[in-house]
């Protein structure tokens, strides 16, 4: 049964009820102060105004969203690859429950909820995080359109998403990760990119982004990351970071394998747009398994998994304090932009060196 059949139902069993009931002046109060709570007081004026699948879609719609034009004016961080995403889940998701004629002002908090509950035995979205996603891509655009003033109220608040935890994230055994360096891979610039990011926990879009201006001589500057719709970007939370490593030889080489300044790292035949990165999992997985590693943690090894060994692994070897461990990863928190100027401290730059040398030395000279 779909949204507005279950609406429809319900509205017919609560006018029998009033109906057919006794009523008295103080049931008639209480009903009244119900539908006030639920702010349908005075009343909503109906059957104008656009239809939510209108409203939604061109919500996420980059070239003429009133809400990504003022993201962009007051250069908050948004992101074609998001609003893909979103326009997806609308597409996909809310248009198919609540229909393409639902007005805006029909809209309340017991429908959304309903189609909340629906994704209890929805298919296809399995995890807690990606059912909040799809909510989401919903729900923002209706908060913003309260906030505007374009509805009287908000039908987004006091609703409950799905909690749940957070998938397992794999994380390969130190001796694993050496030995999965310590020969040459059929794919050269697949194992340097997988040995960049266990060696400073980057990100694969930000791997993508480095060009050569942006390996120093005992450092990398972090300056952009890379997705395929919006190509070079801020990094995650919109700041620039360095990232010191004090193996030379190693930088040299990202160096000569861009070929220029402005030509990626990380290039295919053109210099001047950066590989697909899906390559770089799938020869991983392929050395591992060359290793007999077992198939069950080769199917959850992903990339990202770098990120992860990156910092247990720091965190571990007691090097470096949370806080500099935040400033090199880019994991930003308020504490951190507070504690932090623009650049290290000269004494700290010569910490996590001296901390990444401890941890990865051993691997550099294989």
């Amino acid at each position: 049964m779909n949204a507005r059949k279950t609406r429809q139902s319900q509205i017919e069993k609560i006018m029998y009820t009033l109906f057919s009931a006794d009523l008295q002046a103080e049931d008639a109060e209480k009903i009244l102060h119900i539908l006030e709570y639920k702010k349908l007081l005075p009343l909503v004026q109906t059957g104008k105004g656009p239809t939510l699948a209108d409203f939604l879609t061109e919500f996420w719609d980059w070239e003429k969203s009133p809400y990504v034009k003022e993201k962009l004016l007051h250069q908050h961080s948004i992101h074609q690859r998001y609003v893909r995403r979103c326009a997806g889940a609308v597409r996909g998701h809310w248009i198919p429950w609540f229909g393409t004629k639902l007005l805006m002002s029909e809209l309340n908090r017991g429908m959304i909820q309903n189609f909340i509950l629906s994704f209890l035995s929805h298919p296809t979205v399995l995890s807690a995080a990606g059912r909040n996603d799809v909510i989401r891509s919903g729900t923002v655009p209706l908060k913003w359109a309260f906030l505007q003033g374009y509805i009287d109220h908000d039908v987004t608040s006091g609703l409950r998403y799905f909690g749940g935890d957070k998938p397992k994230v794999t994380v390969l055994d130190k001796q694993t990760a050496e030995t999965v360096f310590s020969h040459p891979w059929h794919h050269k610039k697949a194992m340097i990119a997988n040995k960049l990011a266990m060696l400073t926990g980057l990100r694969s879009g930000e791997i993508q982004a480095l060009r050569g201006k942006d390996i120093g001589e005992d450092c990398i500057y972090v300056r952009h990351s890379w997705n395929i719709f919006d190509k070079l970007k801020v990094p995650k939370n919109g700041e620039e970071r360095i990232v010191y490593l004090p193996f030379p030889q190693f930088l040299s080489e990202l160096k000569q394998m861009a070929g220029g300044d402005d030509f990626f790292v990380f290039h295919n035949k053109i210099p001047t747009r950066p590989m697909d990165p899906k390559c770089w999992l799938r020869e991983l997985r392929i050395e591992l398994e060359k290793l007999g590693v077992d198939n069950q943690i080769i199917k959850t090894i992903h990339f990202h998994s770098w990120r992860h060994y990156f910092t247990v692994h720091m965190k571990k070897s007691g090097f470096l304090e949370k806080e500099l461990l935040q400033k090199i990863t880019g994991h930003k928190t308020l504490s951190m932009m507070e504690y932090y100027a623009d650049h290290a401290l000269d004494k700290d730059v010569e910490k996590i060196k001296k901390a990444s040398y401890c941890l990865f030395s051993s691997l550099m000279n294989m």
